[in-house]
């Protein structure tokens, strides 16, 4: 069986697991669908699909990203897990379908399918988030066989036994990273990600300010990362800012990046939430490298 897990906090997955639902009901295998609600302070759905295989959970309080996942899979009755943010969006109506062909793969562990975003482009206050993502996460099945693509946790496929030896990090609280952490584990373990192409859309986009507020949030994780893994050189290696960082740091460079951060750290910010986008990842690039710098002094 396959089990479709999604994790909710703060937004509505009516529209998701309805679209789950009209493929299901054209499938002769069993499949479940199981939101979790992470004690969200609006309902995250409201339209309780009508069919057997549905279950809401209901967290009492918040438990966060990773301790939310450990849970469905606890829950999950399926041989496979797979995960699904609650704002993405179907755009195959084969979907679930592609999906269950590859749990018919007896080689086959950890799959990802990939993401996708708006090809219009967003209002300015919103450009940000997009223009970031669309770079360094919409990738094709090619670049994501043949490139550097870090774990995601949104449109993965993980056979549900791989969690006996592995799971998401439950100190790891608040946004950001516990993917990260839980992907390079994998890899330390000899896992290979397998990819098809069988994306889902990204259909809520942060605001600017909204997306370097969770971005600060994730580089704390990132920094405490560092110090769970079960291999810190292994980890620094697989995040690009940390390997730049620990590259300035034998050069001994890091004064030059803290003389810049000192001059023009506030003007980036003003930047990067105004939505001018000339030079914007670059300008994000150098916003993630002296944030972790800043914190990285501060965490110990």
């Amino acid at each position: 069986m396959l089990s479709i897990c999604i994790p909710a906090y703060h937004c509505n997955v009516d529209t998701l697991v309805l679209a789950i639902q009209r493929q299901i009901e054209l499938l002769p295998t069993s499949v479940e669908v199981l939101v979790c609600d992470d004690c969200s302070p609006t309902p995250v759905i409201t339209k309780i699909p009508l069919f057997s295989g549905f279950r809401l959970i209901k967290n009492q309080k918040n438990l966060g990203r990773a301790a939310t996942r450990n849970l469905m899979v606890q829950e999950a009755k399926g041989d496979f897990v797979l995960f699904l943010d609650g704002d993405s969006e179907l755009t195959n109506s084969k979907f679930v379908n592609k999906w269950l062909e590859v749990t018919e793969t007896n080689t086959i562990s950890i799959s990802y399918g990939g993401s996708v975003y708006q090809e219009n482009r967003p209002a300015s206050e919103k450009l940000l988030r997009w223009k970031v993502s669309k770079k360094r996460e919409s990738k094709s099945l090619h670049d994501r066989i043949h490139g550097d693509v870090g774990f995601k946790t949104n449109n993965v496929l993980i056979r549900k036994s791989i969690f006996e030896k592995v799971s998401f990090d439950e100190r790891l609280v608040g946004y950001g990273h516990e993917d990260t952490l839980f992907g390079v584990e994998l890899s330390l373990l000899g896992f290979k990600i397998h990819h098809i192409n069988n994306p889902v859309k990204n259909a809520v986009l942060d605001s600017n300010e909204k997306f370097l507020m969770k971005t600060e949030e994730a580089i704390r994780n990132l920094k405490r990362c560092i110090r769970f893994t079960t291999n810190s050189d292994a980890f620094i290696s697989k995040v690009r800012v940390l390997r730049v960082h620990r590259v300035l740091t034998r050069l001994h460079l890091l004064w030059l990046l803290r003389m810049l951060n000192y001059l023009f750290f506030p003007l980036v910010v003003n930047r990067l939430k105004s939505g001018k986008s000339a030079g914007m990842n670059h300008l994000f690039d150098f916003y993630k490298l002296s944030m972790f710098d800043r914190i990285n002094r501060l965490m110990y």
